[in-house]
């Protein structure tokens, strides 16, 4: 294993390599993460919390500047010019050759995006346009152009943001509401499953045929695509609306939540995997409250549901056992 002092040489070294057209962009990416040399460290965690303090310092003396002028209009200004000035700039260093701002440029270029998209929602509410229409104009012109900066600059942070962005445009929301109960929402369940199963084949066709170009982008779709999927599913087999049975609901979730397990069995999907058994306890969580709560004391459900789960987790250990007996993958 090559110590740290070999690895930033290497990583100079791959640089000029690079720069003289010796290795191709592909061939520097690989290697660059191969001999990834930079440590966080206690060092790291001062610089970022000096980074962090030093914008919310700089963005609380614009607003206080922006409210001073008491003009929405002047806002909008203030947000898309530093918005726009700070995305240029954290382009500028993405584009260094020996990547020593691979980190602090890609934060850069998320927070310029966020402000001018800010921007473009204020300047919106200026025009006079109702917030459906604002959060529509909003969607439509930074989605697109986010989506462009992040994969131009190999840009996690603002592709994870991006993408939250669009679940958030197409109808999911989320709220605290009192007692810190926090409420997690989607207009349209059917719909956001047929976005979310489209977000995971993005995601799977990243990882099967286009990394490593992109990176670990692979991990971003898939993920949150999981994510609002079962979540969709989960809301669907509790609820499904206008007087809708919930059964099918049910068993098309349960079929999914094994769906997951399996494929990522044998995919050696770490993420599908933990997704899979995740939502499937929970779906026999919430499949065990809506069946027995009513109708047994506390003591025997919980009772009932300890000596199911020890019941579950002796059959899960013989299996296991048995494949691993016969060779198999578990």
């Amino acid at each position: 294993m090559a110590g740290r002092t070999t690895k930033e040489q290497l990583q100079q070294d791959i640089a000029v390599w690079f720069a003289d057209g010796v290795i191709e962009k592909e061939t520097l990416d690989v290697l660059s993460e191969r001999y990834e040399a930079q440590r966080f460290g206690g060092i790291g965690v001062i610089k970022y919390l000096g980074i962090a303090g030093g914008l919310r310092a700089f963005f609380g003396i614009m607003g206080l500047v922006t409210a001073m002028t008491e003009s929405a209009g002047f806002s909008a200004v203030v947000l898309g010019c530093v918005g726009g000035g700070l995305t240029y700039w954290g382009l500028r260093l993405a584009r260094n050759v020996q990547d020593r701002y691979a980190t602090s440029s890609k934060v850069i270029v998320t927070l310029g995006v966020v402000l001018w998209t800010s921007a473009i929602g204020v300047l919106s509410g200026v025009v006079g346009f109702e917030d459906e229409a604002i959060l529509t104009l909003v969607g439509i012109f930074s989605l697109p152009i986010a989506f462009f900066l992040a994969y131009r600059s190999r840009n996690t942070y603002l592709l994870i943001l991006t993408l939250l962005g669009m679940f958030h445009w197409i109808g999911a929301w989320n709220a605290m509401c009192g007692r810190s109960t926090y409420v997690f929402a989607v207009q349209d369940p059917r719909m956001m499953c047929v976005v979310a199963l489209a977000a995971i084949g993005v995601g799977l066709y990243h990882e099967w045929n286009l990394y490593p170009r992109p990176g670990r982008f692979y991990q971003a779709w898939e993920s949150l695509g999981l994510a609002y999927l079962n979540m969709s599913l989960l809301i669907l087999s509790i609820w499904a609306g206008h007087g809708e049975s919930t059964a099918a609901w049910v068993v098309l979730f349960t079929v999914a939540c094994v769906a997951q397990i399996a494929l990522g069995a044998r995919w050696q999907s770490g993420l599908l995997r933990g997704f899979g058994i995740t939502f499937l306890v929970i779906d026999v969580f919430t499949r065990d409250h809506e069946t027995f709560w009513n109708d047994l004391s506390l003591g025997a459900y919980l009772l009932a549901g300890g000596v199911g789960l020890v019941v579950a987790g002796g059959c899960i250990e013989m299996l296991t056992r048995m494949f691993r007996a016969k060779g198999g993958a578990t």
